[in-house]
């Protein structure tokens, strides 16, 4: 099998997700009102966004705002490299009961 298979997709909240053929790694794609070149972030899979974050923050990390939740599905936290560039952390929500 070559490629990407869909594994998860939401309309209401603009975000698909592929699976890839690393094991543990999947593409997320987020549909942008504006696009503007750059707008590609590399997102993180935590497993406790707290722990990530405090972490983080603990090394001098900046972050854009608070930790942002969506209807119990991820926990997601912006943050700059040394050279401003954007990332995120995200936490999977939907098996936490």
């Amino acid at each position: 099998m070559l490629g990407f298979e869909l594994l998860y997709h939401a309309d209401e909240a603009g975000w698909s997700e592929l699976t890839t053929m690393t094991e543990g790694v999947t593409l997320g794609l987020g549909e942008e009102a504006d696009p503007t070149p750059g707008n590609a972030v590399p997102v993180f899979g935590i497993a406790d966004i707290d722990v990530g974050r405090n972490a983080l923050e603990a090394a001098g990390v900046r972050f854009d705002g608070e930790t942002m939740v969506d209807d119990g599905m991820a926990a997601t936290a912006m943050f700059y490299d040394p050279d401003g560039n954007a990332m995120m952390l995200a936490q999977d929500l939907t098996s936490q009961g």
